[in-house]
């Protein structure tokens, strides 16, 4: 088959650009004929995948991902591809992996430029609200209930993925052994140490950890992902310098979440969360809000806490007191899950290549 993939920026590296990258891989891996159509200009080559530029035209961001939408549009008439799975909002893309939360459902602001909001909806519309026939997949069953309150669309065109975790997450949980994490950050024996995994470092409420830090004097965190200068004020202002430590993302990602003694993660919005997927693969509890759409993986696996919505601040400082109560018990379902969780590698992958191979049954 020949298989066309939209991403309009994937020189982000976020997650939903790495996703958009393993699941091109897969494919071609099967022997389909894989095109990734973007408007980045410096990954013509990855490896072994043909990464093919779009100009992008326009000022406002909005105004970039609809006439992103029309170029990919345009592309797919002139050359006829057997499948276009989108990662944007594409109006008539045969597939679209739902990365994001619906954003007719978003609390917009009361000053949202009008033009922008417009576009965003029609946009959404144009995949999601009948006639559209694209095939969804979605992160999360939650993540797929919320669209159809929002657009009523026939279940039958939603696929739920297993978990979200890279191949890389798998082979390094694999490595997992004894860490120079503490001893390099300076970390005493005796003191708990937390992490957040934060390239956005708002988003994941991590100005809530900070917050709550101050009743709890023997736990350090550690921020991966971000070195925002926010969040270098925020560290200074609650005189948290000794006990806040602040890295780039590493590629031993995995060995920096194993050295800690539970994730902390109480996001503001998360469709998914794969670091909450990342910390239970790695066999360490998480305490998450339920903004999280992994946070349902933490209650089922009694692997950590989730914090109720609408968050509050005092739930999460009680919430930290009962992580550290009752860490013994909740390492060893991390650790249970972390086995189950190796049985799953790949799955996601798999559903998606064989559902778009069976898109006419």
């Amino acid at each position: 088959m020949k298989v066309m993939l939209a991403i309009f920026k994937l020189d982000r590296l976020g997650g939903k650009e790495r996703d958009c990258m393993a699941i091109a891989r897969h494919l071609a891996a099967r022997g389909h004929d894989v095109t990734v159509l973007t408007t980045s200009a410096d990954v013509a080559a990855i490896d072994d995948l043909r990464i093919e530029s779009l100009r992008a035209r326009g000022l406002a961001n909005h105004v970039l991902l609809r006439n992103f939408a029309r170029d990919v549009i345009d592309r797919r008439q002139r050359e006829r591809p057997d499948a276009l799975l989108s990662f944007e909002r594409i109006p008539d893309a045969d597939y679209h992996y739902v990365a994001d939360g619906a954003a007719i459902l978003r609390a917009w602001q009361l000053l949202a430029w009008p033009p922008r909001r417009r576009a965003k909806l029609a946009l959404e519309r144009a995949v999601f609200a009948a006639p559209a026939a694209t095939r969804l997949f979605f992160l999360t069953e939650r993540q797929r209930d919320e669209y159809i309150i929002a657009y009523d669309f026939e279940p039958a065109r939603a696929s739920v993925l297993p978990m979200v975790l890279h191949d890389d997450r798998y082979a390094a949980a694999r490595k997992l052994g004894a860490s120079r994490w503490r001893s390099e950050l300076g970390i005493p024996g005796d003191a708990l140490m937390a992490v957040s995994v934060a390239v956005d470092p708002k988003l994941k409420g991590v100005d809530r950890s900070l917050a709550a830090l101050a009743s709890y004097p023997k736990l350090h965190l550690v921020v991966a992902g971000s070195d925002s200068p926010w969040l270098h004020r925020g560290v200074v202002r609650r005189d948290l310098e000794r006990r806040v430590h602040i890295v780039p993302y590493v590629a031993e990602v995995m060995e920096l979440i194993a050295a800690a003694d539970f994730m902390l993660h109480p996001a503001r919005s998360e469709a998914a969360g794969q670091v909450i997927g990342e910390a239970l693969l790695a066999g360490v509890p998480v305490l998450a809000s339920a903004a999280c759409g992994y946070a349902g993986e933490i209650e089922r696996s009694g692997a950590g806490l989730v914090l109720p919505e609408p968050f509050q601040q005092e739930a999460l400082v009680a919430g930290i007191a009962a992580m550290i109560d009752a860490l013994p018990a909740m390492r060893k379902q991390a650790a249970a899950r972390a086995k189950s969780l190796q049985q799953q590698r790949g799955a996601w992958l798999l559903a998606i290549a064989e559902r778009i191979e069976q898109r006419d049954v």
